[in-house]
Protein backbone atom coordinates (compact mmCIF):
# COMPACT_ATOMS: atom_id res chain seq x y z
CA UNK A 1 0.00 0.00 0.00
CA UNK A 2 1.35 3.47 -0.71
CA UNK A 3 2.30 5.76 1.78
CA UNK A 4 -0.38 8.50 2.69
CA UNK A 5 0.05 12.06 0.91
CA UNK A 6 0.74 14.29 3.42
CA UNK A 7 -0.28 18.57 3.16
CA UNK A 8 0.45 21.51 5.11
CA UNK A 9 -2.11 23.98 5.64
CA UNK A 10 -1.06 27.13 7.30
CA UNK A 11 -3.71 29.00 9.39
CA UNK A 12 -3.04 32.58 11.08
CA UNK A 13 -5.38 35.06 13.35
CA UNK A 14 -6.32 38.74 12.88
CA UNK A 15 -4.12 40.05 9.90
CA UNK A 16 -5.16 44.09 10.24
CA UNK A 17 -3.64 45.54 7.30
CA UNK A 18 -5.43 48.80 7.50
CA UNK A 19 -4.92 52.28 9.09
CA UNK A 20 -1.55 52.97 10.12
CA UNK A 21 -0.27 49.95 8.00
CA UNK A 22 -1.96 51.03 5.08
CA UNK A 23 -0.55 54.82 5.15
CA UNK A 24 3.25 53.39 5.39
CA UNK A 25 2.59 51.74 1.79
CA UNK A 26 3.19 53.91 -1.25
CA UNK A 27 -0.83 53.86 -2.27
CA UNK A 28 -3.17 54.23 0.98
CA UNK A 29 -6.60 55.61 1.32
CA UNK A 30 -7.07 59.27 2.07
CA UNK A 31 -6.56 59.90 5.40
CA UNK A 32 -4.71 62.75 7.07
CA UNK A 33 -5.14 61.81 10.91
CA UNK A 34 -3.73 58.48 10.33
CA UNK A 35 -0.92 59.66 7.87
CA UNK A 36 -0.38 62.02 10.56
CA UNK A 37 0.57 59.39 13.36
CA UNK A 38 2.35 57.66 10.67
CA UNK A 39 4.78 60.61 9.75
CA UNK A 40 5.46 60.59 13.74
CA UNK A 41 6.53 56.63 13.86
CA UNK A 42 8.81 56.77 10.50
CA UNK A 43 10.64 60.11 12.10
CA UNK A 44 11.42 57.94 14.70
CA UNK A 45 11.97 54.69 12.72
CA UNK A 46 13.49 55.85 9.44
CA UNK A 47 13.77 52.34 8.12
CA UNK A 48 9.62 52.42 7.70
CA UNK A 49 10.22 54.74 4.64
CA UNK A 50 11.17 51.30 2.99
CA UNK A 51 7.62 49.67 4.23
CA UNK A 52 6.61 47.51 1.08
CA UNK A 53 4.17 44.53 0.35
CA UNK A 54 6.72 42.06 2.11
CA UNK A 55 7.52 44.16 4.68
CA UNK A 56 3.78 42.77 7.17
CA UNK A 57 5.19 39.03 6.61
CA UNK A 58 8.84 39.71 8.28
CA UNK A 59 10.62 36.80 8.20
CA UNK A 60 7.63 34.06 8.61
CA UNK A 61 7.39 34.72 4.12
CA UNK A 62 9.33 31.11 3.81
CA UNK A 63 6.87 29.08 6.40
CA UNK A 64 3.64 30.79 3.82
CA UNK A 65 5.81 30.06 0.91
CA UNK A 66 6.08 26.48 2.20
CA UNK A 67 2.48 25.41 3.02
CA UNK A 68 -0.23 23.90 0.44
CA UNK A 69 -2.44 26.24 1.29
CA UNK A 70 -2.55 29.57 3.83
CA UNK A 71 -5.73 30.59 5.78
CA UNK A 72 -6.12 34.06 7.21
CA UNK A 73 -8.78 36.07 8.70
CA UNK A 74 -8.55 39.50 6.95
CA UNK A 75 -9.35 41.82 9.86
CA UNK A 76 -10.10 45.01 7.31
CA UNK A 77 -12.14 46.61 4.76
CA UNK A 78 -10.78 46.82 1.47
CA UNK A 79 -11.91 50.02 0.08
CA UNK A 80 -11.88 53.71 -0.73
CA UNK A 81 -15.42 54.08 0.47
CA UNK A 82 -15.22 57.18 2.74
CA UNK A 83 -18.19 56.67 4.58
CA UNK A 84 -18.06 54.59 7.85
CA UNK A 85 -20.73 53.13 9.80
CA UNK A 86 -21.72 55.21 12.35
CA UNK A 87 -21.39 55.12 15.83
CA UNK A 88 -18.58 52.51 15.61
CA UNK A 89 -15.42 52.93 17.99
CA UNK A 90 -12.56 51.56 15.25
CA UNK A 91 -13.23 51.98 11.58
CA UNK A 92 -10.54 50.05 9.47
CA UNK A 93 -9.80 50.03 5.83
CA UNK A 94 -6.69 49.75 3.40
CA UNK A 95 -6.31 50.25 0.03
CA UNK A 96 -7.92 47.72 -2.71
CA UNK A 97 -3.61 47.98 -4.18
CA UNK A 98 -2.30 46.72 -1.46
CA UNK A 99 -3.96 43.62 -1.43
CA UNK A 100 -0.70 42.93 -3.28
CA UNK A 101 0.62 41.69 0.55
CA UNK A 102 -1.72 38.74 1.03
CA UNK A 103 -0.56 37.86 -2.61
CA UNK A 104 3.26 37.98 -1.63
CA UNK A 105 2.36 35.59 1.12
CA UNK A 106 0.65 33.39 -0.87
CA UNK A 107 -2.57 33.95 0.59
CA UNK A 108 -5.40 31.38 -0.34
CA UNK A 109 -8.25 32.16 1.60
CA UNK A 110 -9.81 34.72 4.00
CA UNK A 111 -12.63 35.02 6.02
CA UNK A 112 -14.60 38.21 5.70
CA UNK A 113 -16.59 37.87 8.48
CA UNK A 114 -15.52 39.87 11.72
CA UNK A 115 -16.44 43.01 13.34
CA UNK A 116 -14.20 45.10 10.49
CA UNK A 117 -15.42 44.09 7.28
CA UNK A 118 -18.59 46.47 7.55
CA UNK A 119 -16.83 49.14 8.86
CA UNK A 120 -17.21 51.14 5.52
CA UNK A 121 -20.37 50.41 5.50
CA UNK A 122 -22.21 48.50 2.94
CA UNK A 123 -20.15 49.50 -0.39
CA UNK A 124 -17.27 49.38 1.40
CA UNK A 125 -18.33 45.52 2.32
CA UNK A 126 -18.92 44.69 -1.29
CA UNK A 127 -15.57 46.63 -2.33
CA UNK A 128 -14.00 44.02 -0.26
CA UNK A 129 -15.75 41.27 -1.26
CA UNK A 130 -14.72 42.41 -5.04
CA UNK A 131 -11.11 42.83 -4.11
CA UNK A 132 -10.61 39.55 -3.16
CA UNK A 133 -12.64 37.74 -6.12
CA UNK A 134 -9.75 40.33 -8.62
CA UNK A 135 -7.12 39.18 -6.42
CA UNK A 136 -8.19 35.47 -6.19
CA UNK A 137 -8.49 35.05 -3.23
CA UNK A 138 -11.12 32.54 -1.54
CA UNK A 139 -13.20 33.86 0.94
CA UNK A 140 -16.38 33.35 3.11
CA UNK A 141 -18.66 35.20 5.68
CA UNK A 142 -19.04 37.79 3.15
CA UNK A 143 -20.52 38.01 -0.22
CA UNK A 144 -22.23 40.39 -2.66
CA UNK A 145 -25.71 37.96 -2.00
CA UNK A 146 -26.65 36.16 1.24
CA UNK A 147 -26.03 32.95 -0.42
CA UNK A 148 -22.57 33.56 -1.75
CA UNK A 149 -21.83 34.61 2.26
CA UNK A 150 -22.91 31.71 3.74
CA UNK A 151 -21.53 28.99 1.05
CA UNK A 152 -18.07 27.84 1.95
CA UNK A 153 -14.55 28.79 -0.26
CA UNK A 154 -13.44 26.02 -1.59
CA UNK A 155 -10.06 24.69 -1.72
CA UNK A 156 -8.35 21.71 -3.94
CA UNK A 157 -5.06 19.85 -2.95
CA UNK A 158 -3.65 17.93 -5.60
CA UNK A 159 -1.53 14.75 -4.93
CA UNK A 160 -0.26 13.07 -8.74
CA UNK A 161 -3.53 12.89 -10.57
CA UNK A 162 -5.87 12.95 -7.44
CA UNK A 163 -7.36 15.86 -6.01
CA UNK A 164 -8.91 16.28 -2.56
CA UNK A 165 -11.49 18.85 -2.12
CA UNK A 166 -11.19 21.76 1.39
CA UNK A 167 -14.78 23.59 2.10
CA UNK A 168 -13.95 26.74 4.32
CA UNK A 169 -17.33 28.32 6.09
CA UNK A 170 -16.75 31.51 8.00
CA UNK A 171 -19.29 33.07 10.31
CA UNK A 172 -18.97 36.05 13.10
CA UNK A 173 -21.01 36.14 16.43
CA UNK A 174 -20.49 40.02 16.38
CA UNK A 175 -21.35 42.90 16.08
CA UNK A 176 -25.44 42.18 16.67
CA UNK A 177 -26.16 45.61 14.59
CA UNK A 178 -24.83 43.30 11.31
CA UNK A 179 -27.53 41.33 11.36
CA UNK A 180 -29.08 43.47 8.70
CA UNK A 181 -27.00 43.14 6.51
CA UNK A 182 -28.15 39.47 5.02
CA UNK A 183 -24.60 39.80 3.00
CA UNK A 184 -22.52 39.22 6.40
CA UNK A 185 -22.59 35.64 7.98
CA UNK A 186 -23.54 36.48 11.31
CA UNK A 187 -24.38 33.62 13.94
CA UNK A 188 -25.37 33.98 17.90
CA UNK A 189 -25.80 30.56 19.92
CA UNK A 190 -29.66 30.11 19.97
CA UNK A 191 -30.95 26.65 18.96
CA UNK A 192 -32.24 28.32 15.27
CA UNK A 193 -29.59 28.75 14.67
CA UNK A 194 -27.55 25.88 15.40
CA UNK A 195 -30.41 23.97 13.03
CA UNK A 196 -29.61 26.48 10.46
CA UNK A 197 -25.59 25.80 10.68
CA UNK A 198 -26.53 22.06 10.52
CA UNK A 199 -28.69 22.12 7.49
CA UNK A 200 -26.09 24.58 5.56
CA UNK A 201 -23.14 22.58 6.68
CA UNK A 202 -24.60 18.94 5.76
CA UNK A 203 -25.88 19.98 2.79
CA UNK A 204 -22.96 20.22 0.19
CA UNK A 205 -24.50 18.02 -2.91
CA UNK A 206 -20.58 16.18 -2.52
CA UNK A 207 -19.44 15.31 0.78
CA UNK A 208 -15.54 17.15 1.05
CA UNK A 209 -12.41 15.36 1.82
CA UNK A 210 -11.65 18.48 4.37
CA UNK A 211 -14.40 20.94 6.47
CA UNK A 212 -13.20 23.57 8.14
CA UNK A 213 -15.16 26.00 9.95
CA UNK A 214 -13.34 29.94 10.93
CA UNK A 215 -15.13 31.42 13.16
CA UNK A 216 -14.73 35.06 14.66
CA UNK A 217 -16.36 34.45 18.44
CA UNK A 218 -16.15 35.96 22.03
CA UNK A 219 -15.04 39.36 23.79
CA UNK A 220 -11.40 40.78 23.12
CA UNK A 221 -8.95 39.65 26.16
CA UNK A 222 -10.46 36.21 27.76
CA UNK A 223 -8.13 33.67 27.93
CA UNK A 224 -10.83 30.71 28.37
CA UNK A 225 -13.74 30.66 25.71
CA UNK A 226 -17.07 30.91 27.15
CA UNK A 227 -19.05 27.55 27.86
CA UNK A 228 -21.04 28.64 24.79
CA UNK A 229 -18.38 28.91 22.52
CA UNK A 230 -17.12 25.22 23.78
CA UNK A 231 -20.67 23.99 23.32
CA UNK A 232 -20.82 25.37 20.05
CA UNK A 233 -17.61 24.18 18.28
CA UNK A 234 -18.55 20.36 19.97
CA UNK A 235 -21.40 20.45 18.36
CA UNK A 236 -19.84 21.78 14.97
CA UNK A 237 -18.02 18.37 15.16
CA UNK A 238 -20.49 16.24 16.50
CA UNK A 239 -23.74 17.38 13.98
CA UNK A 240 -22.22 19.53 11.39
CA UNK A 241 -19.06 16.86 9.96
CA UNK A 242 -16.07 19.94 11.05
CA UNK A 243 -12.66 18.26 10.95
CA UNK A 244 -10.93 21.74 11.80
CA UNK A 245 -12.58 25.18 13.65
CA UNK A 246 -10.34 27.91 13.04
CA UNK A 247 -11.17 30.64 15.57
CA UNK A 248 -9.99 33.99 16.03
CA UNK A 249 -11.06 37.54 17.84
CA UNK A 250 -9.92 37.88 21.12
CA UNK A 251 -6.81 39.66 19.89
CA UNK A 252 -4.42 36.82 21.57
CA UNK A 253 -3.77 32.98 21.68
CA UNK A 254 -6.34 31.12 23.41
CA UNK A 255 -5.95 27.25 24.14
CA UNK A 256 -6.78 24.69 21.66
CA UNK A 257 -8.65 21.21 22.00
CA UNK A 258 -8.62 18.23 20.31
CA UNK A 259 -11.88 16.65 20.38
CA UNK A 260 -12.80 13.34 19.12
CA UNK A 261 -9.94 13.32 17.43
CA UNK A 262 -11.07 16.63 15.10
CA UNK A 263 -8.67 20.00 16.24
CA UNK A 264 -10.39 23.37 17.38
CA UNK A 265 -8.18 26.22 18.21
CA UNK A 266 -10.23 29.01 20.04
CA UNK A 267 -8.09 31.52 19.17
CA UNK A 268 -5.27 32.15 16.82
CA UNK A 269 -4.42 35.44 17.94
CA UNK A 270 -3.19 39.00 16.27
CA UNK A 271 -0.83 38.15 13.65
CA UNK A 272 -0.09 41.70 12.56
CA UNK A 273 -1.55 44.85 13.25
CA UNK A 274 -0.73 48.47 14.16
CA UNK A 275 -2.19 48.04 17.36
CA UNK A 276 -1.02 48.74 21.08
CA UNK A 277 0.39 46.16 23.44
CA UNK A 278 -1.69 45.12 25.93
CA UNK A 279 0.94 44.11 28.79
CA UNK A 280 -1.54 41.13 30.45
CA UNK A 281 -2.42 39.38 27.52
CA UNK A 282 0.53 40.13 25.24
CA UNK A 283 -1.57 40.74 22.34
CA UNK A 284 1.63 41.47 20.41
CA UNK A 285 2.15 37.53 20.77
CA UNK A 286 0.69 34.97 18.12
CA UNK A 287 1.47 31.96 15.51
CA UNK A 288 1.32 30.60 12.73
CA UNK A 289 -0.83 27.13 13.34
CA UNK A 290 0.52 24.69 10.93
CA UNK A 291 -1.97 22.10 10.68
CA UNK A 292 -0.54 18.85 9.23
CA UNK A 293 -3.60 16.52 7.12
CA UNK A 294 -2.79 13.47 5.28
CA UNK A 295 -5.34 11.28 3.16
CA UNK A 296 -7.26 8.46 5.11
CA UNK A 297 -10.01 5.40 4.37
CA UNK A 298 -11.05 5.51 7.51
CA UNK A 299 -14.96 5.10 8.20
CA UNK A 300 -15.73 8.87 7.92
CA UNK A 301 -15.73 8.63 4.44
CA UNK A 302 -13.82 11.51 4.04
CA UNK A 303 -10.74 10.91 1.87
CA UNK A 304 -8.27 13.58 4.66
CA UNK A 305 -7.50 13.82 8.27
CA UNK A 306 -6.09 15.94 10.76
CA UNK A 307 -2.84 14.75 11.57
CA UNK A 308 -1.06 17.03 13.60
CA UNK A 309 -0.58 20.75 15.01
CA UNK A 310 2.44 22.42 14.80
CA UNK A 311 2.92 26.15 16.42
CA UNK A 312 5.57 28.35 15.28
CA UNK A 313 5.53 31.45 17.68
CA UNK A 314 5.40 35.15 16.77
CA UNK A 315 5.64 38.51 17.49
CA UNK A 316 4.32 41.88 16.07
CA UNK A 317 6.70 44.45 16.22
CA UNK A 318 6.88 48.06 14.12
CA UNK A 319 3.88 46.51 11.74
CA UNK A 320 5.97 43.80 11.75
CA UNK A 321 5.14 39.45 12.13
CA UNK A 322 8.38 37.81 13.05
CA UNK A 323 9.17 33.84 14.07
CA UNK A 324 10.58 34.48 17.64
CA UNK A 325 13.70 31.77 18.30
CA UNK A 326 13.45 29.10 20.81
CA UNK A 327 16.00 31.08 23.17
CA UNK A 328 13.80 34.63 23.09
CA UNK A 329 11.70 35.13 26.70
CA UNK A 330 8.69 35.58 24.71
CA UNK A 331 8.77 32.33 22.88
CA UNK A 332 8.50 30.68 26.16
CA UNK A 333 5.64 32.88 27.26
CA UNK A 334 3.87 31.34 23.87
CA UNK A 335 4.75 27.72 24.78
CA UNK A 336 3.97 28.14 28.12
CA UNK A 337 0.55 29.74 27.84
CA UNK A 338 -0.72 27.82 25.25
CA UNK A 339 0.09 24.31 26.92
CA UNK A 340 -1.38 25.91 30.15
CA UNK A 341 -4.59 26.86 28.26
CA UNK A 342 -4.88 23.80 26.52
CA UNK A 343 -4.24 21.53 29.27
CA UNK A 344 -7.58 23.65 31.24
CA UNK A 345 -9.21 22.28 28.10
CA UNK A 346 -8.37 18.75 28.46
CA UNK A 347 -5.20 18.52 25.85
CA UNK A 348 -1.69 17.79 26.85
CA UNK A 349 1.10 19.63 24.78
CA UNK A 350 4.48 17.91 24.37
CA UNK A 351 7.38 20.11 26.91
CA UNK A 352 9.58 19.30 24.15
CA UNK A 353 9.95 21.55 21.24
CA UNK A 354 10.67 20.12 17.41
CA UNK A 355 12.68 21.72 15.05
CA UNK A 356 13.33 25.39 14.57
CA UNK A 357 11.50 25.79 18.20
CA UNK A 358 7.69 25.04 16.92
CA UNK A 359 5.56 23.55 19.73
CA UNK A 360 4.01 20.26 18.73
CA UNK A 361 0.56 18.68 19.04
CA UNK A 362 -0.43 15.41 17.69
CA UNK A 363 -3.67 14.67 17.48
CA UNK A 364 -3.92 11.04 17.29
Amino acid sequence: MAPPARFQLNLVGDVMLGRLIDQLLPTHVHCPEDAAHVANFVEGSPYLRNYGFKTPWGNTLPLFHAAHFNLINLETSVTTHPIPWPNKVFNYRMHPTNVQCLKEARINYATLANNHTLDFSREGLLETVRAAKHAGIAFAGAGETQDEARRPAVLQLKDKDTAYNIHVYAASDHPHDWSEVPNFHLIDYQPATRSRLKALLTSAPQRPDLSIFSVHWGPNYAWTPADEIRSLAHFLIDECDIDLVHGHSSHHIQGVEVYKEKLIIYGCGDFVDDYAVNATYRNDLSAIWRVGVETSSGPSGKRLRVERLEVFPCRIKRFQANLLEEGDADHSWVSNKLRELSKHLGTEIRKDLGEDGKIILAIR
